[in-house]
Parts: structure tokens; C-alpha cells; sequence
């Protein structure tokens, strides 16, 4: 999805006439025209993704026995 900006031509919810809002295309569609006009694309730079998780897994267990050096018990 892609944020967008729009200049708001007839006041419509929390936002007056004059305002700029920032709003992904398909919820507002329906206001294209109506009570807003677009303005261009928003900047990437305020919308910050999350980084990616850190596997927890490959720091808790070692590959096999033998990189620990632990020794099995053997069976008799």
C-alpha cells in the first residue's frame, strides 16, 4: 500500500478545509473529488518499518552435541 497526500477541499470528520492529510489510497477513495484532491505520493521517510526479528533459536542451541564437548552416556 502506498500513503499518499491530499489537501482537504470541504471539511469531512477531524479534518478542515486546508488541512494536508497523509492516507492510503483505497481508504479514501471513495473522498477523491469530493472533499479531497491529491497532492503526490507521502514521504517514505516518516513511515519507518520495523525491524526485521532476531532468530532466537541460533544462539540457544548449538549445532550438534559434538560443538559442546559434552559426552553422551553410553549405554551398557
Amino acid at each position: 500500500m502506498s500513503m499518499m497526500k491530499y489537501r482537504v477541499i470541504r471539511e469531512h470528520g477531524a479534518f478542515a478545509e486546508g488541512d494536508i492529510r497523509e492516507a492510503e489510497e483505497s481508504s479514501v477513495a471513495h473522498l477523491v473529488g469530493k472533499s479531497l484532491t491529491l497532492i503526490g505520493p507521502a514521504d517514505n521517510a516518516s513511515v519507518k518499518s520495523e525491524p526485521a526479528p532476531k532468530n532466537k533459536a541460533l544462539s540457544a542451541a548449538p549445532a550438534n552435541k559434538s560443538a559442546t564437548g559434552k559426552k553422551t552416556r553410553s549405554k551398557t
